[in-house]
């Protein structure tokens, strides 16, 4: 398995990569889509950087409201940004969610639901939209379900993907199925540390505190059972990251750059019957945090319901990079509501789902403080069951409403509803590739094929 790639034509298609300039060119000129253009702080073409934490719950950290000190570098870092306190992942588990971050589509609509899905080609990613802006982009990805072979590298120059047979140190416990965030540092930190003065878009994917939950001995704090040492990996994560923050400081970077900090899902603890993730969408596990640093962005907290699947066009917005008319993401900026607090209103509602046969189907709708998530089976023989939760009285989901309030629980699922059958119209054609005996492996061990 070759860990590193090179994406020379990530679109795969000369004629469609040629559309793609002429029509980011157009953008430029003033034809796109983007409605405002980034703060009067903002340095033309600044550096943007995606670091995603996988399987990450908001309320593993300090700031997401963990009473545990797991996370003291990115708590003082969360204090200078803007923390979306309600951010929410619209898949529960990483590829699909992934695929909406990079595409600004919800699973339903680009079609990568279950562990054999690629991303269709027609889709365009945030990667290849920076790529036409004239940026550098840079992938590094330490999780196997983010393999480029998965369509994921389209739009970047170079995906580094850290296989844990080639590149993980003799150290590592062999059970550990990634490569351990401290062990892409050093890489990481060249890339940042590199003299070139050309713009670049980052993705920075790593993979603790992902099941097995195996912390370096000095950052195992909080005990030996799963949970504690499952803060342990998030306070491991929580060095590197801190350091990683701290050299773009040093570097001036944090001057001409904008910055997110989020994760593609949570984690489940038996708060519902299950350790893990990949199996219903809970609070658990599709509440993610979600900062954003830029320059001239003053530090605050944000209470609206937004998405990953929003992130893509925010991104855009606060790098002023119009996005060509083929970028069509449903998700919406909300670089405004960064900037000017929740004032800028219009976030009333989010949506998940997970559609993954062999684990779990299940959908989730919020609207203001109300959430029903209907079941439609799952591995725990759960079957068309529906709940009713108010997460901002219950944020652990363990009282049910629908018995007390069945008008509502009905009015909400049928807009839970409406907004799947919306998303199915918009709906690509989903690719398939056939999985080798290597790559189940792969999945396997991250728990996602059974």
């Amino acid at each position: 398995m070759t860990s590193l790639f090179s994406i020379r034509d990530p679109l795969r298609s000369p004629a469609r990569w040629t559309l793609l300039i002429a029509a980011a060119s157009m953008a430029a000129c003033g034809d796109g889509r983007t409605p405002t253009g980034p703060a009067s702080s903002m340095p033309v073409r600044p550096n943007v950087i995606v670091l995603l934490v996988d399987t990450l719950r908001a309320d593993a950290l300090g700031f997401g409201g963990c009473p545990r000190d797991t996370s003291p570098k990115l708590d003082r870092w969360a204090r200078r940004g803007v923390v979306f306190r309600q951010a929410t992942t619209p898949a529960g588990w990483t590829r699909p969610a992934v695929v909406s971050l990079f595409t600004g589509l919800y699973p339903a609509a680009h079609g990568v639901q279950d562990k054999d899905h690629v991303l269709p080609e027609q889709a365009m990613t945030l990667a290849e939209v920076f790529r036409a802006g004239g940026y550098r982009t840079q992938a590094f990805v330490t999780n196997f379900a983010v393999h480029p072979q998965f369509g994921t590298g389209q739009g970047f120059d170079t995906f580094r993907f850290f296989d844990k047979k080639v590149d993980s140190p003799p150290d590592v416990p062999g059970k550990l199925n990634y490569v351990p965030v401290g062990a892409i540092d050093d890489e990481v930190r060249r890339f940042l540390a590199a003299d070139d003065p050309r713009p670049f878009f980052a993705y920075i994917h790593t993979t603790d505190p992902h099941y097995p939950y195996m912390p370096p001995v000095e950052d195992l704090l909080f005990g030996t059972r799963a949970r504690g040492r499952y803060d342990g990996e998030v306070h491991y994560t929580d060095r590197i990251l801190g350091g990683w923050l701290d050299l773009l400081e040093q570097r001036g970077l944090l001057e001409r750059s904008i910055v997110v900090l989020t994760s593609d899902h949570g984690e489940e603890f038996h708060e519902h019957g299950f350790t893990g993730h990949g199996v219903t969408v809970f609070e658990e596990c599709v509440r993610v945090p979600l900062v954003l640093w830029a320059p001239g962005l003053a530090p605050g907290h944000r209470d609206a319901l937004v998405s990953l699947t929003d992130l893509a066009p925010t991104l855009l917005e606060a790098a002023g990079l119009p996005a060509p008319r083929q970028f069509a993401p449903q998700g919406r900026s909300f670089w405004r509501l960064a900037r000017n607090g929740d004032a800028a209103g219009g976030w009333s509602w989010a949506y998940s789902e997970l559609v993954y046969p062999s684990k779990g189907i299940t959908f989730a709708y919020r609207e203001g403080p109300l959430k029903v998530l209907h079941i439609v089976e799952d591995k725990l023989n759960r079957r068309d069951a529906s709940y009713l939760f108010d997460v901002r009285q219950d944020p652990f989901e363990q009282h049910d409403l629908g018995p007390a309030r069945p008008d509502r629980l009905r009015r909400l699922r049928e807009k839970m509803r409406a907004v799947r059958r919306e998303h199915q119209t918009l709906a690509l054609e989903s690719e398939r590739q056939p999985l080798d005996g290597e790559a189940l492996d792969a999945l396997r061990a991250l728990g996602y094929v059974d």
